[in-house]
């Protein structure tokens, strides 16, 4: 197997056990602003997933990377997701119940975070300059994740912040 073709395959590996991660993870958290970040992650992964896919039949059969249109990123729903995230939910759960979204989030940015420097770790690495542009834009997409988890998490650290009078991280 080639190079490009190992990479696509770890890469699609890992995208599927992020997915699950993310899918798993929906019974951990009490926010519902979190459950559905999580939900939009597990089906951006999955659309990552099929993206390589496709590279990966072609590259097995024409050695070349597929014409592939990327995944719609729906960035209409990631805005909103945000938007959210300013505004607050209807009902916050408590203090203490809050505890598992934060233990997720961190996860999930470690994830996209390893995520992100694999692509670009690849993409240094790739001769042919349409495997880089492929795996470059992977790795946008994996940042774009980050910041969405990010934001998440700085919106619950400054309401356990306000609610406790201090900061304890």
């Amino acid at each position: 197997m080639k190079k490009a073709e190992r990479i696509v395959d770890f890469a699609m590996r890992m995208e599927l056990e992020a997915r699950d991660f993310y899918l798993d993870s929906l019974q951990k958290v009490s926010r519902a602003d979190t459950r559905s970040l999580l939900a939009n992650l597990a089906e951006w992964e999955k659309g990552h997933y099929d993206f390589l896919k496709q590279h990966k039949v072609s590259l097995g059969e024409s050695g070349k990377w597929a014409d592939a249109a990327p995944p719609v990123e729906e960035m209409e729903k990631a805005g909103d997701i945000i938007l959210e995230k300013r505004v607050g939910t209807a009902v916050e759960p408590l203090l203490g119940e809050m505890s598992s979204d934060f233990s997720v989030l961190r996860m999930a940015l470690a994830i996209e975070t390893d995520f992100r420097n694999f692509y670009n770790n690849a993409a240094r690495t790739m001769d042919d300059p349409e495997g880089r542009r492929v795996l470059e834009m992977l790795s946008e997409w994996e940042g774009e994740h980050q910041e969405y988890i990010d934001e998440q998490y700085r919106v619950l650290q400054r309401e356990f912040m306000s609610e406790m009078g201090f900061e304890p991280f």
